[in-house]
């Protein structure tokens, strides 16, 4: 791997276990590490949290031959940045490096600009605080040090809260050029909301008086009309003898860190669920073994009794002899099935038609939609729709879902199928026009053991919610009670999600 990584000119640094990593890590610069997770003494995912703790910045990717899924939440805690599996591709490796290195470099790039911003906002600070001569000379030095900044923006007003200065990071965030925007009030720029005021940063501004700053989050406007949630900071601008000249604003856009916290947390969210699923299978699978050997003996005393009882005991009586047998065989069944959702899926993916997968299954389901009177509706992308699937088991997950929605539909109604391709996604469509869910229904559907029918384990969707995830793609519903339910898959076509998902 280090000479693979040489001749593509990157500078490889080996180590044989924990310690020696430490040394390389001591004396040199990094731009990315490649672990294995078993290693000599200490664990690579020892190894992983120790360089998490001491370098965050550098993106660390796992090597792991035989991926243990009780592994992935504390690798993920940890920090890992991607996973590769034995044995290592040359292709795979460079490509993997690369994004890595890439990361690392936009990584120290942005925390450059950052700290430069931030520099520079201290050096415009100081220069207000120290009372500069003249607003001229702020406008000047605000656009020669701040107008490069793309992360904030900057807006002079003066007294009658008008504008005088608008930097490029405020062009960028408002969609307004400097030109356009110079002299008008700065009231425009506030959220429909806010805008009630004469300016509502004026008002702020008057009220910190000569000295001060305030700091607050504001609803703030674009030249398309779309709002967004700002961070903005308002600071006195003085002159020589502490004569007011104006204001500056200070606004930082808060849209892209508050989506950045949103799928932190539904990452956390995922996280939780997925341990939960797994704590369920594991307790699941110990109860429906210790449960199904004795339903076995069971089994074969009824059959036995069966046979010796047959022609000597009157009909009513074999009938309840019968219906032991059944009872029986339908808990060896549910023992089945808590078996099957608590086994590890072992996916055997290759380049299929997606739509072939549907029709065979729509004609396996075939006696079901004609005994409830459904008509089903075809609107399938042409010609094909591959994607790397496992056929087996993407099958099973549309019956699945299929046979879900001919239930909701007892009286007959519509079954609509659709896919899309494009070049990075597939997408499945399964609607129906049945009895639909409530909120409550909905927002539990994939949780294990949860169902809305009289009978059943309710394993079926978060069996197919777990194959889905497997393949690197993502399920949502959408259901309305007495009007249907709708399912949507989005999954990658060429099956590299799918991989990193499944490490």
């Amino acid at each position: 791997m280090s000479e693979l990584l040489k001749r593509e000119g990157y500078e490889a640094l080996t180590a044989s276990d924990f310690e020696s990593a430490l040394s390389v890590l001591d004396g040199n610069r990094l731009d990315a590490a490649i672990v294995d997770i078993i290693l000599p003494r200490k664990s690579g995912i020892e190894l992983l949290k120790e360089l998490s703790t001491r370098e965050p910045s550098i993106p660390v990717i796992m090597i792991t031959g035989e991926p243990n899924i009780s592994q992935i939440p504390e690798i993920v805690r940890a920090g890992a940045y991607d996973f590769i599996s034995k044995p290592v591709i040359k292709d795979a490796l460079l490509k993997v490096v690369s994004k890595a290195v890439e990361k690392k470099r936009l990584l120290d790039e942005t925390r450059s600009l950052q700290d430069q911003v931030k520099h520079h906002a201290e050096q415009l600070e100081m220069t207000v605080a120290r009372r500069t001569r003249e607003l001229a000379e702020a406008h000047k030095f605000l656009n020669i040090v701040l107008d490069s900044s793309t992360e904030y923006a900057l807006i002079a007003i003066d007294k009658d809260g008008r504008i005088t200065l608008f930097n490029r990071g405020a062009e960028l965030m408002f969609g307004h050029s400097a030109e356009e925007f110079k002299g008008r009030r700065a009231a425009e720029l506030a959220a429909d909301d806010t805008a009630q005021n004469q300016t509502p940063f004026l008002s702020i501004a008057m009220s910190i008086a000569n000295q001060g700053r305030h700091q607050s989050e504001m609803r703030l406007r674009r030249s398309d009309g779309e709002s967004f949630t700002a961070s903005v900071a308002i600071t006195s601008i003085c002159e020589a003898e502490d004569e007011l000249m104006g204001y500056l604003i200070v606004a930082k856009d808060l849209t892209a860190d508050r989506l950045k916290e949103e799928h932190l947390r539904q990452m956390q969210e995922q996280l939780a669920r997925n341990e939960k699923i797994a704590a369920l299978g594991r307790m699941a699978a110990q109860v429906a073994h210790e449960v199904k050997n004795p339903l076995a003996g069971l089994r074969l005393y009824s059959l036995h009794l069966k046979s010796k009882v047959t022609g000597k005991l009157a009909d009513n009586e074999m009938a309840l002899v019968d219906k032991i047998i059944e009872g029986i065989n339908q808990l060896s069944d549910t023992a089945e099935q808590v078996l099957s959702f608590a086994r590890t899926v072992q996916l055997s993916r290759r380049k299929v038609d997606l739509n072939r997968i549907i029709k065979d299954s729509l004609a396996l389901l075939e006696p079901q939609l004609n005994e409830n009177g459904i008509n089903v509706h075809l609107n399938l992308a042409e010609p094909e729709a591959f994607a790397l699937l496992d056929e087996v088991s993407m099958r099973s997950t549309l019956i699945n879902l299929m046979l879900n929605s001919i239930q909701a539909m007892a009286q007959g109604g519509e079954l609509i199928v659709s896919t899309a391709a494009s070049e990075e996604t597939l997408r499945l469509s399964i609607a129906d026009t049945g009895c639909g869910m409530n909120e409550d229904q909905v927002k539990n559907i994939f949780e294990p053991f949860y169902t809305t029918k009289s009978q059943g384990l309710g394993l079926g969707m978060s069996f197919a919610s777990k194959i889905i995830e497997m393949h690197g793609g993502e399920v949502s519903v959408e259901s309305h009670l007495n009007r249907g339910t709708s399912i949507s898959i989005a999954l990658p076509m060429e099956g590299e999600k799918a991989n990193e998902a499944r490490c």
